[in-house]
């Protein structure tokens, strides 16, 4: 039975993901399913020529796309250290986190995306061979007629214990009500909950040639039905997370995410200044030292949990 594709947009990160495993060396994102998601087709047509994702805005982008990934897993390895045992992803999208290897007993990890979006997804795992562990649940959830807190409840999630949230590429296609609807939800979680998530920086706040940059990508994107709704200044975004209830915030620029994951590479993988990535905890445990934050992260968390 056939459904609607994934946004453009949704296959153009996983063509990526993919991309970034024949081009980039040392990987990281290490993702060995990254290429057989893609169906069998897409991966030929990729594997035919992969040199024709390293114009520097494919590069900019594919390394966007693969740090934030890696910042999220390695957030959800750090919070399975501190006994947390539920993992959501919002908009999963291609995703293959949850079916890499093998999860603790009583680990469960929860895909939110849209109904025609999931079932594809599962349509092509199950072309491609994958298959679905039992640590995973599927909340198909229509925002028309249903909400996350509803979708996730059918799902089997547990709202009195804590979770780590992971929601990447979704931001900049919601209003900013929008958003902070879904912060404030994640907010009322379980003390020891943690969110990372990306968000497109004010265009007043980047460099002419960012600004640029960041203008073409959105347009292309509008033209195939995918229009950006928001941006924000992260001293904003860390106010309003503030007000809420998270006691540990993390911003991650791109010097910070340069240090940590681009330094001393001799390829041309480099980052554009035009995204923006906050790790958000509440409460319990929030004050310990991430095991993997770079110092200027760190600080800035620090500051913002000051009273």
């Amino acid at each position: 039975m056939q459904h609607d594709s994934p946004k453009p947009s949704a296959m153009m990160v996983a063509v990526l993901r993919g991309a970034h495993q024949l081009l980039d060396a040392p990987l990281i994102l290490d993702d060995p399913l990254a290429l057989p998601i893609l169906g069998a087709e897409r991966e030929a047509e990729v594997r035919a020529n992969p040199e024709r994702f390293h114009d520097p805005l494919a590069t900019a982008l594919r390394t966007t796309i693969v740090i934030r990934s890696r910042l999220a897993e390695d957030t959800w390895r750090e919070a399975q250290q501190r006994g947390v045992m539920q993992h959501v992803i919002l908009g999963a999208g291609l995703d293959t986190s949850a079916y890499r290897g093998k999860l603790p007993a009583g680990v469960r990890v929860f895909e939110v995306d849209l109904p025609a979006t999931q079932q594809w997804k599962r349509e092509r795992l199950a072309a491609a061979g994958i298959a679905a562990p039992d640590t995973v649940r599927y909340a198909a959830v229509d925002f028309g007629t249903t909400t996350l807190a509803d979708g996730l409840a059918q799902a089997g999630f547990d709202h009195s214990a804590p979770a780590c949230f992971t929601w990447l590429g979704v931001t900049l296609y919601l209003a900013p009500e929008d958003v902070a609807h879904t912060l404030r939800y994640i907010a009322s979680c379980a003390q020891g909950s943690s969110v990372v998530f990306d968000f497109v920086i004010s265009p007043a706040l980047l460099e002419p040639r960012e600004r640029a940059a960041m203008e073409a990508i959105s347009a292309s994107l509008a033209t195939g039905g995918e229009p950006w709704k928001s941006n924000f200044a992260p001293a904003e975004l860390e106010a309003l997370l503030r007000s809420m209830g998270y006691s540990r915030i993390e911003h991650y620029g791109r010097e910070e995410l340069t240090q940590r994951h681009l330094r001393g590479r001799s390829d041309n993988l480099r980052l554009g200044g035009s995204t923006g990535i906050i790790r958000a905890t509440l409460g319990a445990d929030a004050a310990a030292e991430p095991t993997q934050a770079d110092d200027g992260a760190a600080v800035r968390a620090n500051k913002a949990a000051a009273p």
